[in-house]
């Protein structure tokens, strides 16, 4: 009488390691009890790898045995198995490792070892990208597996990019922008050894904002002093300076006590445009260094009237290195 499928998991978890191995032949020698002479139960192969979808299913080559073939899978989420005329075919349902079960009307029975896969080509979001940054500055950029298997990995053959992937398949770089162009070429391996590339070409730019971050900061009419990323002027006691000082310049600003300041201050009116002699001094507990009338780059971005919106930059040549800063404040003193 044939074992059903039902009994036959029973006795495999009890009986079977666990692990990838070939056909088992211990079977072979059990007494028949049909009465009969079994012919040698042998399949064509050792594993099977199957790419998920219906229209991808392998057939099972059974080589020689007993007939009446049956068929079924330990882990019923990863593949399927359907017997047809004693054709075995095995349909991949999602990513991972599970065995195939064969037995024959003597009841004998051989494992195979399945891997179940979603694509033949790993494919990326990006096959190049140039990672732009201001001079001397940070940044992170992303990228993502479109099509891959899974337990992806990520290296880079230049120090200077670090590089992360997670189990969705973002990818993060890392780096900072030098004087010279430099370039990285970051591989991702997945679970089934597939590789794909993104050649990565580092530049340094001298502009200190995008046309994102400028409308950004155009877009909120708060008044606020940066320099870099950091907020100077969120503590108490602060004096907001807006007034004409020698020369003919404008000074924007603030000051506390007249100990801790930060000017910017230009000469010309108060009209949209890059404006002339702008020099920029800070001293604060907010930042770091310190500067007294530091040439800069200033331009009045946005005004409408009531505020005015200010960027400014410079170059720290021996650090290599892009400063820069912005504020919103009114146009006129208060």
């Amino acid at each position: 009488m044939k074992i059903t499928s039902k009994i036959i998991v029973l006795l495999m978890s009890v009986l079977l390691p666990i692990g990838f191995v070939g056909c088992s032949d211990d079977d072979d020698d059990m007494p028949n009890s049909l009465g009969e002479e079994a012919p040698e139960f042998v399949l064509g192969q050792e594993s099977v790898k199957v790419k998920i979808g219906p229209e991808n299913k392998v057939i099972i080559d059974i080589k020689q045995g007993g007939g009446e073939y049956d068929a079924f899978i330990l882990d019923a989420k990863v593949a399927f198995a359907e017997v047809a005329d004693g054709i075995i075919k095995v349909e991949g349902l999602a990513n991972g490792q599970t065995f195939l079960m064969v037995s024959d009307k003597y009841n004998r029975y051989r494992k195979l070892p399945v891997d179940v896969y979603t694509t033949d080509k790993l494919q990326l979001s990006h096959e190049t990208l140039d990672f732009i940054t201001p001079l001397g500055n940070s940044k992170i950029l992303k990228a993502n597996v479109i099509l891959g298997n899974g337990g992806y990995k990520v290296t880079s053959d230049n120090p200077a990019v670090s590089v992360s992937i997670d189990e969705a398949g973002e990818i993060r770089m890392k780096t900072t922008s030098r004087r010279e162009d430099f370039i990285a070429n970051i591989t991702v391996t997945d679970c089934q050894d597939l590789t794909a590339n993104i050649v990565v070409t580092v530049k340094a730019s001298l502009e200190p904002f995008t046309i994102e971050e400028l409308e950004a900061i155009k877009a909120d009419n708060s008044r606020r002093y940066y320099f870099g990323k950091t907020r100077t002027d969120d503590e108490e006691d602060i004096e907001y300076v807006n007034m004409a000082i020698d020369d003919g310049k404008i000074r924007y600003g603030w000051n506390i006590w007249g100990a801790f300041y930060y000017y910017i201050d230009f000469i010309g009116d108060k009209t949209e445009g890059v404006k002339e002699n702008a020099t920029f001094s800070i001293t604060s507990w907010s930042v770091d260094d310190e500067y007294n009338d530091q040439a800069v780059t200033f331009k009045i971005i946005k005004n409408d009237g009531t505020n005015l919106w200010g960027v400014f930059s410079f170059i720290d040549e021996e650090k290599e290195f892009v400063y820069a800063g912005y504020f919103c404040d009114t146009v006129n003193p208060e």
